[in-house]
């Protein structure tokens, strides 16, 4: 058996994933299953003056892939530290697989935004060393085979890089075999393969029937990955449900992206609903795409049509028309 635990109790193997054998072995007697993984209510938190989550309310059930979206500043980070008990609500209540944050810490899984690693050890004494603390034992290197790390195990942590960290960060959020995962940022700092690859092992927790719980601030991430978006800004839900059912509010609306100087003042034109500048680009939201192309051309000439796009409705459109700013940026829409 290519696995150990300590103590003489017999441990109750648990499930790893459709055909794969286990991973994880344990002593540890599991609670009773909740029906709801995260039960917020009412939620607030301030640093000083500063709030930084108001009124917050939000559940999320057994099996879910949540998302939380929104801009840097938006209040996300903070939701999270209360749900993993690292900060106390200044209101409100939280209730995380039925019991207080405290008390549910041995069957969640964090992967934080910032963590620090022990430089001294390997990979391997790493996810060795955090599995001991929740009662655990595992086989490291299956686990970093699964996180993209295979052959790593006797690298020191300090000799990784950053996108290595972040992958290993990911495999330590797993090494007590979580109910429930927690995300922040799962993929800042990763290059497009090995963010494609994160969201690869996202999806594969997700089909083994765990919980997870995560934030972004990238569009597509959210788009890819959940079963349910929740906007939050300025500390508030502001709109969730499907992607598609948000993206469908808006109806036919199409966003128009020419390139053209800030002067030409795109956003006066006939059928213009909300308008921006993104670099050296005009993005023009509209629900009739012909009447601003024809716009367009009255404007800038047939010479002046330089790389235009039509894209339908995103997330992004969503953020843009509850608030009026755009997610990536903040910035407000310019007339």
């Amino acid at each position: 058996m290519p696995f150990s635990t300590a103590g003489s109790a017999t441990p109750a193997v648990r499930f790893a994933g459709t055909g794969h054998q286990a991973l994880w072995q344990t002593a540890d007697v599991l609670p009773p299953a909740a029906p709801l993984a995260v039960d917020i209510r009412d939620l607030r938190k301030s640093y000083g003056d500063v709030e930084a989550v108001r009124d917050l309310s939000l559940t999320v059930a057994r099996g879910e892939l949540v998302a939380l979206l929104g801009p840097n500043g938006a209040g996300k980070t903070t939701t999270l530290e209360v749900v993993e008990g690292l900060r106390d609500p200044d209101a409100g209540s939280v209730r995380v697989l039925g019991l207080s944050p405290q008390r549910a810490r041995r069957r969640v899984g964090v992967q934080l935004q910032e963590g620090a690693l022990y430089e001294e050890l390997t990979c391997r004494e790493i996810l060795g060393f955090f599995a001991r603390l929740y009662g655990y034992s595992l086989d490291a290197e299956r686990l970093l085979q699964l996180t993209g790390l295979a052959g790593l195990g006797g690298r020191r942590t300090g000799g990784l890089s950053g996108g290595q960290k972040r992958r290993l960060q990911l495999a330590l959020a797993l090494c007590n075999d979580p109910d429930l995962v927690i995300l922040d940022e799962p993929t800042t700092g990763l290059d497009p393969q090995s963010r494609r690859e994160t969201w690869a092992l996202v999806r594969q927790l997700h089909e083994e029937g765990r919980t997870l719980l995560l934030t972004t601030h990238y569009i597509e991430e959210a788009e890819a990955l959940a079963s349910r978006v929740v906007i939050v800004d300025q500390g508030q839900v502001i709109a969730q449900g499907s992607p598609a059912a948000l993206i469908a509010e808006l109806g036919g609306a199409v966003t128009v992206s020419v390139l053209a100087p800030a002067g030409a003042a795109l956003g006066t034109l006939a059928g213009v609903d909300d308008a921006a500048m993104e670099g050296d680009r005009w993005r023009l939201r509209t629900g009739d795409a012909g009447a601003v192309l024809t716009a367009l051309t009255a404007r800038l000439g047939q010479a002046g049509l330089r790389g235009v796009t039509v894209q339908g409705p995103t997330l992004e459109d969503v953020f843009l028309a509850r608030t009026g700013r755009h997610i990536a940026t903040g910035t407000e829409t310019a007339a």
